[in-house]
This record gives structure tokens, C-alpha cells and sequence, in this order.
């Protein structure tokens, strides 16, 4: 469905440091594999910094995968996986975004794809919910900025969120539901335990956070039966050490806006624990993941490939 048509709907209505593969039992079926890991090189081809990574989205047709940073700039990768591995990563293109808006956004957070795999090279559009509007605009790959999404009421007073850092911080497009976003943290008025997927024709899905405290919603990609895959970053404490916990949620199971996530357990494996903020299915069981690091920070940006089978 091209862009345009499905927003009118709407409106109606580096080096490898995972040694080997681990899978671990999930429930309902659902199989986690840890498959690969990969460094992120420090710079782009013409010098900007490859840091504080917060979006990914791949874009099939075109064999490209973008990521795009805190600080408003989309960057192009090309990746080579085979056999599991992730045999080559080169980031060959980089452009700071503008929005056209005064101020400019530029706290870019969520990231999508919109014809990345419909069979036609060339035509996609992306995604990208900005945190300080809040916001969610379209743009070309090369960075052109196309509009600006309307947003439901809900969503697009900056007062019903709690902090100005806990704004819009995903975003996808799905078949059944079209585009759906979420904040970081609940809005003003709703249970802190609790994170909520809008979907901007109105529709919402509730569900308890991983841990009562300190669970940041941070990315959702689509998964082939339609169901949605939650990234949340857990901290013990205050200040402490961050995981990244993999969770799964489907919009046809909830009762009502009520609904159950399925943990994905990644067992002993200390892969997951870091700030994991980015989230893009590769093909139907292969997806990446990225962590948010600042330049000054070691280890520097990872990629992650896992796979995750399971009835669909």
C-alpha cells in the first residue's frame, strides 16, 4: 500500500564479539536465537559520527539498512549476512535531517520503513517519530523531508506525556493496523506500570511493563503474523546497568485495549545487556538490533542478529 493511501485510511477511521549461536525455549513456541554481533564503525563515509543509534529499519527492496541518531542524522548501511553471520556492514551514506519546522526537531527516536518490501526498488518512505515534538514525519531516503503525520489528540499535546524525554520513541507500519506508535514511559493519568501502542486510527494496546520500574519502551518491529515485537531497556537501579528485554505482543490476542506480552528469554546470555534502543526485521525470522553509544563510550555501537521463530 503506498504511503499515501495508507495515511488517508488512517485519517478515516567492526568486529564480531558473539562467539557462537545460543538458542533458549520460549514460550508459546517462540525459539530466541542469538546468532551474531558486529562493532559499528566510528564514522560515515564523509566523517559524520556512527553514534546514538536510537532507529533501524531494512529496507528489503533495496537491500539498505538506515538507522538514524539523537542527534537528527539517518545514515545507510549496507549488510552482508550469510549463514547466520554477519559477514559485511558498511555505512555508506549519511545526511542530517530537517524537518522544516521552527524549532527543528531533532531528538529522532523511531524509525520505519513504508514499501521497503513490495517488489519495487526505489519507491519507500520513512518513519521517523521525533521525541521533542512530538512528531512523526515522512522522508525520502536521501533525507528530503516529504510532511509531517497527523497525529490523534492523544498523542500530539506535548503536556499529557510526562517528561519531555519520554515522548514518541517508536514507530511502525503494519499491515493490519496501519501506523503505530508509542511513548517511552505511560502519559499523564495512566498506570506507570503499564506501556501503550497507539495506532494513529485510533485503535490501542495496553500491556504491563517488564518490571514495575525503570522499563522503557524503546522500539516495536512487525513480525510476519502480524503480532508486534517490543525492545524495553530495564534497569535494577537507578543509574545502573541496562538490559534490553525482547518481548512480543499481538494486537489480535488482547481483550479489548487489554494485552498480554510473551518474554523472550535470552537466558544467561549477557548479549542483550546494554542500551539497546533499535529494532528491524531483516526477513521473516532474522532481525538486528543496536545499542544507543555516544562516541566517548566503550564498547562503541553494536549490531546484533538473532533470530526468532514460532508459530505464525
Amino acid at each position: 500500500m503506498m504511503i499515501e493511501k495508507m495515511l488517508k485510511v488512517l485519517l478515516l477511521c567492526g568486529s564480531a564479539f558473539v562467539p557462537a549461536s545460543v538458542a533458549f525455549a520460549q514460550p508459546a513456541s517462540f525459539a530466541l536465537t542469538v546468532l551474531d554481533g558486529r562493532t559499528a564503525a566510528a564514522t560515515g563515509p564523509d566523517g559524520r559520527n556512527i553514534s546514538e543509534l536510537s532507529g533501524l529499519a531494512w529496507d528489503a527492496d533495496d537491500k539498505l539498512l538506515y538507522a538514524v541518531s539523537d542527534d537528527g542524522v539517518l545514515h545507510h548501511f549496507r549488510v552482508e549476512i550469510e549463514g547466520g553471520r554477519i559477514a559485511g556492514m558498511e555505512a555508506v551514506f549519511s545526511v542530517q535531517l530537517a524537518t522544516g519546522t521552527t524549532p527543528a526537531f531533532v531528538n529522532a527516536e523511531g524509525l520505519a520503513v513504508v514499501n521497503g518490501d513490495n517488489g519495487t526498488p526505489s519507491d519507500g518512505e520513512l518513519l521517523i517519530a521525533f521525541e521533542d515534538g512530538p512528531a512523526i514525519h515522512r522522508f525520502k531516503p536521501d533525507g528530503t523531508a516529504i510532511a509531517a503525520v497527523p497525529l490523534p489528540d492523544a498523542l500530539s499535546d506535548a503536556a499529557r506525556y510526562n517528561e519531555p524525554n519520554s515522548r514518541l520513541e517508536a514507530v511502525a507500519a503494519t499491515q493490519d493496523h496501519g501506523i503505530v506508535t508509542a511513548p517511552e514511559e505511560a502519559m499523564q493519568g495512566q498506570p506507570g506500570n503499564a506501556h501503550t501502542i497507539y495506532g494513529l486510527d485510533g485503535g490501542r494496546w495496553t500491556f504491563a511493563t517488564f518490571q514495575p520500574k525503570r522499563s522503557n519502551l524503546k522500539a516495536i518491529e512487525t513480525m510476519p503474523g502480524g503480532q508486534l515485537l517490543v525492545l524495553e531497556r530495564t534497569r535494577e537501579s537507578k543509574g545502573g546497568p541496562t538490559a534490553g528485554r525482547l518481548r512480543i505482543v499481538d494486537p489480535e490476542g488482547c481483550t479489548g485495549e487489554t494485552c498480554t506480552a510473551i518474554d523472550l528469554d535470552a537466558g544467561s546470555n549477557a548479549l542483550l545487556n546494554d542500551n539497546f534502543e533499535g529494532l528491524a526485521r531483516i526477513s521473516d525470522t532474522l532481525y538486528l538490533a543496536v545499542t544507543d553509544k555516544t562516541k566517548k563510550e566503550t564498547p562503541a555501537t553494536q549490531f546484533v542478529l538473532f533470530s526468532l521463530t514460532g508459530p505464525q
